[in-house]
């Protein structure tokens, strides 16, 4: 409470001696008054803010939180685009090394035949498929094989030799031996060393078509037993390298005339000894390039294959 001193008469009383201060009535609390404005100035404007409630956040603080999750959702955008680039690196890493592989079995070839890394007209890059150890007798499957995987459908000899290719073993009464015709069914087991010993054309395209027909492929092969020369040579140019039977030393066939086996015709068959079957990839000056079960990627001069071939009655197959 505020008091106010009244000086009266007695104020003329000597220094010192002064009255007691006479309480003021209390009229209650006054305000300052407000501070004179010029003209023309606003007045100041005071801004209402209400105290925090308790245990709430100041409101800059809830911002704050409010980013996080959205932060984290960047993060996690972020973080899935850089497992996919992996994944995008990985396949090109992978299929650029599988390209490289390929070049250099292309070049392995091309250096095994002695021509050069681009082929010429007519010269094929057929990559042999060896038929040892797992088919001592299978050169048919294998040469198979081989023009399968140059026309872009897998294939393994020893199953296109087991289970797609018609094939019939040795039956025996007494000193008689019954066997298949070569031309119907593989006569024995191209698995054995001892056992097993060949077929021509027909049994082997029956078998690739069904195999073709199997993983569902439009290609088919074609019997070209009978062809000439010059119509392998025309095959060569239209791209498809070509199955032939040949023989094994490259020399003019032989028999075996001490393995003979009855056929269900009846007649007695007696067996070449050095059949082979192999693939004719491409014709080179005079060369023949051939890949070759037994021996890889070689070659044999023009007037000797045309001997051989026509020897082992012009015998062959071709996929298209």
């Amino acid at each position: 409470m505020q008091t106010r001193v009244i000086r009266t008469a007695a104020a003329l009383r000597p220094a010192g001696e002064w009255e007691q201060p006479i309480p003021w009535p209390d009229a209650g609390r006054v305000e300052p008054a407000a501070p004179l404005r010029r003209p023309g100035q606003r007045p100041e404007t005071h801004v209402y803010r209400a105290p925090a409630a308790p245990g709430r956040r100041p409101a800059a603080r809830r911002r704050k939180k409010s980013l996080l999750p959205g932060a984290l959702a960047r993060l996690a955008v972020l973080a899935l685009c850089g497992w996919a680039l992996t994944l995008v690196l990985q396949a090109a890493a992978g299929a650029l090394t599988e390209g490289v592989h390929r070049a250099g079995a292309l070049l392995s070839i091309a250096d095994a035949w002695g021509v050069d890394a681009a082929p010429a007209a007519g010269v094929l890059k057929v990559e042999p498929v060896l038929q040892n150890p797992a088919l001592p007798n299978g050169c048919e499957a294998a040469s198979l094989a081989a023009l399968l995987g140059y026309a872009g459908v897998e294939a393994d000899p020893v199953e296109l030799a087991m289970e797609w290719i018609p094939r019939q073993e040795f039956s025996y009464s007494g000193p008689d031996r019954f066997g298949p015709d070569p031309e119907e069914a593989y006569a024995g087991d191209p698995t054995s060393a001892s056992g097993g010993w060949y077929c021509f054309a027909p049994p082997v395209v029956e078998g690739a078509n069904a195999y073709l027909a199997f993983v569902g492929s439009d290609l088919r092969a074609k019997d070209l037993t009978g062809a000439t020369f010059a119509a392998l040579e025309d095959r060569l140019a239209a791209g498809q390298p070509v199955a032939v039977w040949f023989t094994q030393d490259y020399e003019d066939p032989r028999l075996n005339e001490s393995f003979t086996w009855t056929l269900p015709s009846g007649e007695q068959y007696t067996p070449y000894a050095n059949l082979h079957c192999l693939v004719l990839a491409g014709v080179e000056g005079s060369d023949c390039l051939l890949a070759d079960p037994l021996a890889g990627s070689t070659r044999v001069d023009k007037a000797t294959f045309e001997r051989i071939y026509t020897a082992m009655g012009s015998r062959a197959l071709a996929l298209g």
